[in-house]
């Protein structure tokens, strides 16, 4: 069950729990709109990859549909936080057909990203 998301009217909460893939995290950030599905991210400027949650279901690693949703940071003030399940966020670094499996290869991990708009394709 995907426990990360929007919680009242200005929080937004991110947990990831499972550290198969990358670090445990919880954190709270106030919110400055709705949470949408994501697509795909540019992380590093060389170009957009497809982004999936990784979420737990029945003590299994699956992939599921990764959020965006605009956030105050203290340091950059508006950004995107890009999240995903309980074991946090799949990047392709290669092309990607279809959904992709959490053990591929071709993929970076994380627990969530704060990127801006330009870096986003929106679902």
């Amino acid at each position: 069950m995907n426990v990360n998301g929007a919680v009242g009217a200005d929080t937004l909460w991110v947990e990831v729990s499972d550290e198969r893939f990358t670090e445990a995290v919880q954190r709270s950030f106030r919110r400055s709109g709705e949470p949408q599905r994501v697509s795909s991210v540019d992380i590093d400027g060389a170009g957009f990859k497809p982004v999936w949650a990784l979420e737990l279901v029945d003590g299994e690693v699956v992939t599921g549909p990764a959020h965006a949703c605009l956030v105050e940071d203290s340091g950059s003030g508006l950004v995107w936080l890009v999240y995903g399940g309980a074991a946090g966020l799949w990047i392709a670094t290669g092309p990607a057909e279809g959904r992709p499996r959490p053990a591929d290869a071709a993929a970076t991990f994380d627990a969530f990203l704060l990127v801006d708009r330009d870096a986003l394709v929106l679902a």
